[in-house]
C-alpha cells in the first residue's frame, strides 16, 4: 500500500509539472505573437484617463523581452482627426492569456476577451480596468510590421514593383 501511494504522489507531481509548464508556453507564444507594430481602431468607452474617448484610431507597438519571454515593453499612439492626441510608453506581461499594461503615465490596462484572425494579423479585444475589471473600450488592430528573426523590422504589405528594361 505505502507503495502505490509513493506511485500516485509521484504521478500527481508529475501531472502538476507538465500543466505549469503548458501555461507559461501559451503566454510565450502570445507575447511572441503580439510584437510589431499594430494599427487600429478604439471602437467606444473611456480613455486610459477615465474619461470620454475623442480619439477613434491608435497604434500600438509590442516589444517582447528576448530575455523573459512572456513580457515586454512597447508604446501607444492615440490620434484623432486633427493628428496625434497621447503618445505613451507600456510595459506588458502576459498571464493566463490576459495581457497586463503597466503604462508610463501611471494607468493600468488589462485586455481580456481578445483574439487574433487573419493569421495573426488582426487583433481585436477588450481594454479593462486593471484593478476592478470594469470594460473600458473595445479595439480592432492591424499587423502593420512584423519582426523577423534577425529583429529586423520588415513591412507586412507588399507592395508591386515596376520593372523597366531597358536595351
Amino acid at each position: 500500500m505505502k507503495r502505490f501511494h509513493t506511485l500516485m504522489t509521484m504521478v500527481a507531481i508529475a501531472m502538476l509539472s507538465f500543466s505549469v509548464m503548458s501555461c507559461e508556453t501559451d503566454d510565450d507564444d502570445i507575447a511572441y505573437s503580439l510584437q510589431g507594430t499594430w494599427r487600429g481602431t478604439i471602437t467606444s468607452g473611456y480613455d486610459r484617463y477615465g474619461g470620454s474617448s475623442y480619439y477613434t484610431k491608435a497604434q500600438i507597438e509590442f516589444y517582447q523581452d528576448p530575455y523573459s519571454y512572456a513580457r515586454g515593453s512597447g508604446r501607444e499612439v492615440d490620434y484623432d482627426s486633427w493628428g496625434v492626441t497621447d503618445i505613451v510608453d507600456f510595459y506588458y506581461e502576459v498571464r493566463n492569456r490576459v495581457i497586463y499594461m503597466d503604462y508610463s503615465d501611471g494607468s493600468h490596462i488589462a485586455i481580456y476577451n481578445w483574439n487574433l484572425y487573419d493569421y495573426g494579423d488582426t487583433f481585436v479585444g477588450e481594454f479593462h480596468d486593471y484593478y476592478s475589471g470594469e470594460y473600458l473600450a473595445s479595439f480592432r488592430f492591424y499587423r502593420e510590421y512584423s519582426w523577423d528573426y534577425g529583429w529586423s523590422k520588415i513591412q507586412k504589405e507588399v507592395k508591386p514593383r515596376t520593372v523597366v528594361l531597358t536595351k
